[in-house]
């Protein structure tokens, strides 16, 4: 605006501070008394010329779904080890493997081994509440339950911290090396599984038996009562094999087919024995008597007994006391 005198001058001068003055009691009406300001809203900003009125672009925001679908693309197209070959991306989650094996183990197979599992300590218990002759009876009716029996059984001895039949292997060892055809050793082993004993020694006499022939070494019957001749073994090995509600009978048959003089080695779970040495003095009585007692390994106890009464004569006449030992509950893995 162009002025040309000094009254001129002086009232535009008086007109600026008029409006600005408008404007500073606009403001002034915003606050209170005390000084605090109000909440003032965007119109009156505006209206005083302190707020622009344009309106800023609204942001571009991605959607929840958007950002989870994102995601899930993300998770498919990581490649998991083990997981099947598909054009399709999808999530494998890798199962738990078994010791040497390179191949995930998939739910069918552990769900089949925790079956294998319950049947064999099903069939465990039975064993333990039913005489040699009706476990013979059973496996003739039933052969494939022995061979779940036996697969269980040899996944509990994996566990074991020591494998007892592996120790008395290692204790009879030097006498089977003196065996030869001038002076043969001859082993009855009751109980034998899958003949492990008569395997480890093939050039010796070795009798093996268990309820059911899993191998050519084995013969299958009732170990209470065997065809060996009497007189005719120098060792008997009951190794985790005294089972049944007639373990006696075990007992007297290999007092029956054993030398005078003959080794009887025995390899029990501590755990069955309420008392050892009641035990022990049972087997006097049964015309044995007492070389050996090993109880230093972890969870098991190794026995030695030499043949000394042949009872087969006197058996009948003779009450002997009746031996007993606690079954053997394999715990749920």
């Amino acid at each position: 605006m162009k002025v040309k005198n000094k009254k001129n001058v002086a009232k535009a001068i008086s007109a600026i501070s008029k409006t600005h003055k408008i404007k500073r009691n606009k403001i002034k009406r915003l606050t209170d008394k005390k000084g605090k300001k109000k909440k003032i809203s965007k119109k009156a900003l505006i209206e005083v010329g302190l707020k622009n009125d344009k309106k800023k672009p609204k942001a571009k925001v991605e959607s929840t779904q958007s950002i989870v679908n994102d995601s899930l693309v993300k998770l498919t197209n990581i490649s998991y080890k083990g997981a099947p070959e598909s054009s399709t991306p999808s999530l494998y989650k890798e199962q738990k493997k078994v010791d040497g094996d390179k191949t995930p183990v998939s739910f069918i197979k552990r769900m089949k081994d925790k079956l294998k599992g319950a049947r064999f300590r099903y069939l465990n218990e039975q064993f333990y509440s039913s005489s040699s002759q009706e476990a013979l009876l059973y496996f003739k009716k039933e052969p494939s339950a022995f061979k779940a029996y036996h697969n269980g059984y040899m996944q509990q001895v994996i566990q074991w911290p020591v494998k007892p039949l592996s120790v008395i292997i290692k204790q009879i060892k030097p006498i089977l090396k003196k065996s030869n055809v001038n002076s043969p050793v001859v082993v009855a082993d009751f109980g034998c599984g899958d003949a492990k004993l008569a395997r480890t020694f093939p050039k010796v006499k070795i009798h093996s038996f268990d309820l059911v022939a899993v191998n050519q070494y084995v013969t299958a019957g009732d170990m209470a009562h065997t065809s060996l001749a009497n007189g005719s073994v120098d060792i008997a090995v009951f190794c985790l094999s005294l089972m049944g509600t007639n373990l006696q009978s075990f007992i007297k048959e290999a007092n029956r087919v054993l030398k005078t003089g003959g080794l009887m080695k025995i390899a029990e779970v501590e755990s069955r024995f309420d008392n050892i040495n009641t035990f022990i003095d049972s087997l006097v009585k049964y015309g044995f008597e007492k070389t050996k007692l090993d109880q230093t390994i972890e969870m098991f106890v190794f026995m030695d007994f030499k043949k000394t009464q042949d009872i087969s004569k006197t058996a009948l006449k003779k009450k002997l006391p009746v031996l007993e030992l606690k079954p053997c509950i394999y715990k749920k893995r």
